[in-house]
């Protein structure tokens, strides 16, 4: 049952994501061609999703595959991308990278010991 509920959400977000994608990009790059592109990294992100991957290594998957489907759709659109296409192309990267910057500064601050050890 689980294969059901997850296939059907991640096909769910993929007809999502391209209907967004295609109202924020040029007429010329049409929801075919935005479906195509984005549909290996659903895909992966499926089986990952699937699989139960921690969901820190889940985010930086999402990223990373994210990017990258905004990278092939610059390549295959016929006019160059806005400037809020891009912002919104690396701001998961960002927020990632921070979070990850974020989590080492934390757990790299010296800890003050509460107990004292007997002598």
């Amino acid at each position: 049952m689980r294969q059901l509920d997850v296939a059907a959400m991640f096909v769910s977000l993929w007809l999502l994501a391209s209907m967004a994608i295609d109202a924020l990009t040029p007429k010329e790059l049409t929801v075919y061609m935005i479906g195509a592109a984005i549909a290996p990294a659903i895909v992966i992100l499926a089986v990952l999703y699937w699989k139960r991957v921690p969901r820190y290594d889940f985010a930086v998957a999402f990223a990373t595959l994210w990017m990258t489907t905004w990278i092939v759709l610059e390549f295959i659109t016929p006019k160059p991308l806005s400037l809020l296409v891009m912002v919104v192309a690396v701001a998961p990267l960002a927020v990632v990278g921070a979070v990850i910057n974020l989590r080492r500064w934390r757990h790299s601050k010296p800890r003050s010991s509460s107990t004292r050890l007997s002598s």
